[in-house]
Order: C-alpha cells, then sequence, then structure tokens
C-alpha cells in the first residue's frame, strides 16, 4: 500500500514540476493567476444525476398569496439515450481505451509522457492530436473550449487533476461513452450503435465497437456513413492497438478483421420519442434559455451540455413570473377577439418590473402548439422606429448636459443627410416647424429635430449608450456610421422587444439599468445554489435628474402626443410610439408605475400591416386589467431622491423660448429642473427690463400662471394628429 502512495506521489510531483517549467517558460504572472483559478473552479456537471434523467422543475409563486408551487417540469423532445456501465460491452471499454488512452486506468487525468510531446508541439505552432488523456477529452467536450493554446491547455490538465478526486475512474470512462461526439449527431455509444448498426451497443461486434470508437479523434472524418473507407483504416487500426495491449486474442483479432472487411452500415434505428410532450407556455421556453445561457456562461459549459443540465439532472428553479400578469397578458392578445380583423397579425410582447424581474412573455397570438420555436418578444428582431428615440439621442443627449426639459429643438432638415442633394428628414406632418419646444418634439414624434440633436450628441455616443450601457446587443457598424438608423430606429438588423422594454426601465426607476431575469434562483439536485438573481443590483446608465425629466415627457406622447390611444385613466402612463416605413412594424413601448411593457406588432414576412392601432390597444388593456387586479400605486414618484443632493424642481417655462416663465409669457408649460439645469428667467416677453429672482417668484405654484393658452395650443396639436395618419420620412424607417 505504501509502494503505490509512494508511486503515485512521485507521479503528481513529476507532473507538476513539468506544468511548472511549461508555465515558466511560456507564461507570465497573469497566467499562474489563471492557473491557480483553475484550481479552485466550481464545475457543476454530475454523471450520476445525468444518467438518472431527472427532469427539472420549475416553481412559481402567487404574488398575492405567497404560495410556491410546482408549475411545470423541464419536458424536451430530444432523445436522451443514457446506457448504464455494467451494459457497455467489455470490447467498447477496450476499445476506447487501447486508441485514445491506454494508460486510463494508471494515470491520475494526464500522461505526462504524452503531455510533454504535445506542448512541445503547441510551443511550436503545430496541430497535434493524442497530448489529452480520456479525462482530458470529456472535460473540452463538456466545456466546449476548444482552441489550440497553451493557457488552454494549462487550464485542462487542472480541471483534469480536479475531475480525477470528483469521480472514479469507471464513473469517468461511463460519462465518456455516453457523451462524446461519434459522428453525424450521435452523442454516446448507444446513439452511435443504433444509426451505424441498427441495434444497441450490448449487442456489438469487437468490429463494430472497434469502429465507433475510431470515430472519436475526428468524427467528420471517420463517420462511415460520409467516409466508410476512412473509417475501415480507423477501426482496423484500433484492432491492431488492442491486441498489442493484449485486450483480444489472435483469433479475435482475426475474426475481427475479417468482419471489418465485410462490414456494411445499417439505416437509422426507430427512435425512442417521449410522446405526449407538454408544451410549455412562452415564459416558461425563455426561462429555459435563460438558464442554459446563464449556466454556460458562469461554468464555462458548452451549451448542449448546461441544456443537458437542464433536462436531465434535477434542477429547481424559481420562475420569476407574475402569473397574474401572465395570464392576463395571454387572454388579451392569444385569446380574444382582438386580432379578429387581421388574422395574419403577429405579437411580441414583453413585460417587466422596474427591477428587473420579467412578469410576462408572449411570443405570438397564435395559440403555441411546439416547444423550442420562434419568440417574438425575446429571439425576433424588428426595426424599432420612433420607439428609440428617447434611448437613442433624447436620453443620452439630456445627460450629456446638451438639452433640458425646456430646451427649443431645431426642426429643420439637414442638407445631404441621405446623400448629395437628398436633405431630411421628412416629418410625418406637412413642413418644418422652425424652434420647436423639446416637450412638443417627443410628443408629437418629430423626425427633423432628432436629427439635429444627434448632430450634436455624434453617432459615436449615442452607439455606445445602447450597446454599452443599455445592453443592445444587435447593433454594428452599419448602424454606427448610420444617422437615420440611430436617430430614426432603421436598424440594420433590428432589436428585440426584451431589449426595447430592458430599455425603457430607466425612465421609471431613476436610471438604473437592471438586467432582465426571469428566475429568482436555481438549485441543483443536491440544494446547492447554482444561479442566484435575488441581489441583483443594477447599475446607474443616466442621471437621476434626467431620468425624472424624461418621465415626464414620455407622459406627454400619452396625454396628448402620439401614444394617446394607450392613455389608462387616473393612472400615469408614460410612452412611446414606433412605426416604421411603409407601417411593416408597429411599436408601443409604456410604463406604468408599476411595470414597463413593450409592444410589437406586425407581419413575420414584413409588408404595410392594416392598423398601427394594434400595440397601444394591447398596452392599454393588459395594463389597464393588471393593474386594477394589483391595486397598486397609480402615480410615479417623482420626489423620490437617493441622493440628497439633487433637488428637482417643476417650474413653468415660455414654450417660445425655452426659458422659464414670465407673467408676460404667451404659452407656458411645466418641466422640471435641478439647481444645475435650470434656464433664467425669458427675457424676450419681459419688456427688456432687468429680472431680479426673488425667493417669492422662485416659489410661484402652478396656479399663479394661466393655462388657457397651453390648453389651446394642445387642443390644436391634438387636431393636427386626430387629422393626420402617421406616416414615415424618407428612407427613415420612423413613425410619427
Amino acid at each position: 500500500m505504501r509502494s503505490v502512495f509512494l508511486y503515485t506521489t512521485k507521479k503528481i510531483i513529476k507532473t507538476f514540476f513539468l506544468i511548472f517549467f511549461i508555465v515558466s517558460i511560456f507564461t507570465s504572472g497573469p497566467i499562474i493567476a489563471f492557473l491557480f483559478g483553475a484550481i479552485t473552479e466550481d464545475f457543476p456537471y454530475d454523471s450520476k444525476i445525468s444518467k438518472l434523467n431527472l427532469s427539472s422543475t420549475v416553481y412559481v409563486t402567487d404574488d398575492v398569496s405567497g404560495v410556491t408551487k410546482e408549475h411545470t417540469k423541464a419536458y424536451t423532445n430530444e432523445n436522451r439515450i443514457w446506457v448504464d456501465f455494467k451494459k457497455i460491452p467489455q470490447a467498447m471499454k477496450d476499445a476506447i481505451i487501447a486508441i485514445e488512452d491506454k494508460r486510463f486506468y494508471s494515470h491520475f487525468g494526464i500522461d505526462p509522457k504524452r503531455l510533454f510531446g504535445a506542448f512541445l508541439s503547441l510551443s511550436s505552432g503545430e496541430k497535434v492530436y493524442g497530448g489529452s488523456t480520456l479525462t482530458q477529452q470529456l472535460i473540452k467536450n463538456i466545456t466546449g473550449e476548444n482552441d489550440v493554446s497553451i493557457t488552454r491547455k494549462i487550464k485542462e490538465i487542472i480541471r483534469a487533476l480536479n475531475f480525477e478526486r470528483k469521480f472514479s475512474k469507471d464513473e469517468i470512462l461511463e460519462l465518456y461513452l455516453n457523451t462524446v461526439n461519434f459522428g453525424s449527431g450521435c452523442y454516446g455509444v448507444e446513439a452511435a450503435a443504433n444509426l451505424y448498426f441498427n441495434k444497441d451497443i450490448s449487442k456489438c461486434t469487437v468490429a463494430e465497437c472497434a469502429a465507433i470508437a475510431g470515430i472519436t479523434q475526428n468524427p467528420c472524418a471517420y463517420t462511415p456513413l460520409l467516409n466508410p473507407e476512412n473509417n475501415r483504416e480507423r477501426r482496423e487500426l484500433v484492432l491492431t492497438e488492442m491486441l498489442s495491449q493484449g485486450k483480444i486474442t489472435d483469433e479475435e483479432y482475426r475474426k475481427a478483421i475479417e468482419e471489418s472487411r465485410k462490414m456494411t452500415f445499417k439505416t437509422k434505428k426507430s427512435i425512442r420519442k417521449n410522446e405526449n410532450i407538454k408544451i410549455h407556455d412562452w415564459y416558461t421556453e425563455a426561462l429555459f434559455n435563460d438558464v442554459i445561457n446563464d449556466l454556460s456562461i458562469k461554468y464555462k459549459l458548452r451549451r448542449d451540455v448546461a441544456e443537458k443540465m437542464l433536462y436531465t439532472q434535477g434542477l429547481k428553479i424559481y420562475s420569476a413570473m407574475d402569473p397574474t400578469a401572465q395570464d392576463i397578458a395571454q387572454k388579451v392578445i392569444c385569446d380574444s377577439a382582438m386580432f379578429s380583423g387581421d388574422k395574419k397579425m403577429e405579437v411580441g410582447f414583453f413585460m417587466m418590473a422596474p427591477d428587473g424581474r420579467v412578469l410576462a412573455i408572449i411570443g405570438s397570438r397564435n395559440k403555441k402548439t411546439a416547444n423550442r420555436i420562434l419568440c417574438r418578444a425575446t429571439l425576433t428582431k424588428r426595426q424599432p422606429g420612433s420607439a428609440l428615440k428617447p434611448l437613442s439621442v433624447y436620453a443620452p443627449a439630456m445627460d450629456l448636459g446638451l438639452i433640458n426639459s425646456s430646451s427649443n429643438v431645431n426642426d429643420t432638415p439637414i442638407k445631404d443627410y441621405y446623400g448629395p442633394g437628398k436633405s431630411g428628414p421628412r416629418n410625418w406632418y406637412s413642413g418644418f416647424k422652425g424652434n420647436m419646444p423639446l416637450s412638443e418634439a417627443i410628443r408629437l414624434s418629430a423626425n427633423a429635430p432628432v436629427a439635429n440633436l444627434l448632430l450634436k450628441l455624434t453617432n459615436r455616443n449615442s452607439y455606445n449608450f445602447l450597446t454599452r450601457k443599455l445592453n443592445f446587443s444587435n447593433l454594428d457598424e452599419v448602424d454606427l456610421v448610420s444617422s437615420p438608423a440611430l436617430a430614426l430606429g432603421g436598424l440594420h438588423k433590428g432589436v428585440t422587444v426584451r431589449e426595447m422594454a430592458a430599455g425603457f426601465q430607466i425612465f421609471c426607476n431613476g436610471g438604473i439599468y437592471n438586467k432582465p431575469y426571469t428566475y429568482h434562483y436555481v438549485l441543483d439536485n443536491s440544494g446547492k445554489v447554482l444561479l442566484d438573481n435575488r441581489n441583483q443590483v443594477g447599475k446607474r446608465v443616466i442621471k437621476q435628474e434626467t431620468s425624472l425629466a424624461m418621465n415626464k415627457l414620455l407622459k406627454g406622447v400619452v396625454t396628448s402626443g402620439t401614444g394617446r390611444a394607450a392613455a389608462i385613466s387616473g393612472i400615469d402612463v408614460i410612452g412611446k410610439t414606433g412605426t416604421t416605413d411603409n407601417h411593416k412594424d408597429s411599436w408601443f413601448v409604456g410604463a406604468t408605475p408599476v411595470a414597463i411593457n413593450a409592444t410589437w406588432t406586425g407581419y413575420d414576412i414584413p409588408a404595410p400591416i392594416s392598423s398601427t392601432h394594434y400595440a397601444k390597444a394591447v398596452f392599454k388593456e393588459i395594463m389597464s386589467q393588471y393593474m386594477n387586479k394589483k391595486g397598486s400605486k397609480k402615480v410615479f414618484n417623482q420626489d423620490h431622491n437617493d441622493d440628497k443632493k439633487i433637488v428637482t424642481e417643476e417650474r413653468y417655462y415660455c414654450k417660445e423660448t425655452g426659458m422659464l416663465a414670465v407673467d408676460e409669457c404667451p404659452i407656458k408649460e411645466k418641466a422640471r429642473y435641478t439647481e444645475q439645469n435650470m434656464p433664467k428667467y425669458c427675457e424676450k416677453h419681459s419688456g427688456n427690463k432687468k429680472i431680479v429672482v426673488t425667493s417669492k417668484e422662485k416659489a410661484k405654484t402652478h396656479s399663479e400662471f394661466s393655462e388657457e393658452s397651453s390648453s389651446k395650443n394642445d387642443e390644436e396639436s391634438l387636431q393636427e394628429i386626430d387629422e393626420n395618419v402617421e406616416e414615415s420620412a424618407i428612407e427613415g424607417k420612423d413613425d410619427g
């Protein structure tokens, strides 16, 4: 016993010296830190649980009663054929060890002799095979990390050493034979035996086991269905290795070679399917996708391995869904007669709370009849049109101090906007208004003012705000150099409904971006926390005063602008409409004090839609019912202030000049300011007399100014909106 211990200890010491020598030559301090990080890396995949094929469970908590109950199981339509180690023939085990790792049962995860040769080849830039043990190959298959680099090889070594401490040799071999790629879409020896020989692996001959074992080195080159001659040469090499290592006798070798020369491959065996698979709702399917992505990222797993964890390892997933919101959205969008006038109309709907919790998701207005299908709320990318303007231009411009709540913006065309001799953009209404109050530009969804403002903001600042602060992931270099794309929402690839809803949260929570989350936390089968969103901390992306000001401006869109159809009596609503070129997409992105939602309507194959009313109608109906059932607060808390140094005041300003209003100003409107961004008093209408601002004047309330002229102006604007159908500007993919 002592001699075995000493022998093993010497091998471990020898290997670590070898690693240290290589690291000293080829790496520096940061890589050594990386190496020690790999030693303590958590690795969640459990082969013992996986082979039991345990479905994960999703739990949902009712917000009203507080009761948590099982919602569904994680079913999948995919076949998962796991074969127990005892049922795998010895010939299959011997074949894979003989050709891939002949010292498998004597090493401790790495083979120093082969490893040294592999490192020498790596350092010279050569591509080599044969340097990895079965344990290392297994880890490579699980993680999907396959780049040819010394750092990756070092990390793989550390993982292999950790893996061998955690699992026995038989467990490692069992996991290897059930998970690695055996070509033609087969993972595991049972699937390979089914496909190539139309039988179970337990019934395969020595020659057939050799044919399967020979595939793993290069699944594309050695799959017998595509390259039968390559496979023949490889399997006969496997048989030769089995003979030389004493795993088969001379007679068994002779018979196997004879069979190999006559070997044929049969059609795919009928695959056992799990009938009566439950169809998951849209929310749960998005939840599964988020869990898979997060497992893959956190634990550096290949995506299909993370997916297998979800479907086979008995995870406990605590969903963030609000059953009330999901039920209302489902009934309004899918079960009502709202879209009876247009059977082709499709919908993507995403609803979340200001803290990032996702409340409801609907991916189609039609009944969901299958799993893992296109979700128009999370996967489809469409042009956002003018719904993007507050995010791409107005908010970042205000945050940088380029405008304030009462600024005037320039409603004039830009020379050569669409190329030489092509000025623009046009507005949906006739002509241009020259100087225009910011509130009116946003309320009427004017195009020229936002385009002019982007010139001051710059494309780079707009693009960086969307991609770095709001996490829009589909923008590219084409968008970066295109002013119409950023100003008017005619993006190259488009955005998802999820991204739009997540962006608008910053106007409801004081300027904080929270990553939308569909689960609170995830436990493994033993109760260990794998993923956790319960203490998620958002990041500030705009100042609180910017958020408060934008909230008020976007409220005007709903009270007296293009979003009036989304207004809900007695409840604060903010929002923005978006209609793209030729009315191929229609959006409403809006919020109440308790929830944000984005709604897209259109046809799957882009074409002019029958009406741009649906998106606003969906928002109004769902949010009306939700607010009624929740009995939640109905007014945005504009006075909430987590920074006591920020003092905001709501004041009247002169709509003609954008300055603080005096009694003589003919048209006034309210805006919110801080001490830092508050403009001066209007001098144009003060009779050229010097204005001395007293504390009494600063304290003027809204009732001290007549609202008659302001109301008259609003009525004229509303009439213009009512009399004009929202039309797009040339090449603008934008709206009114």
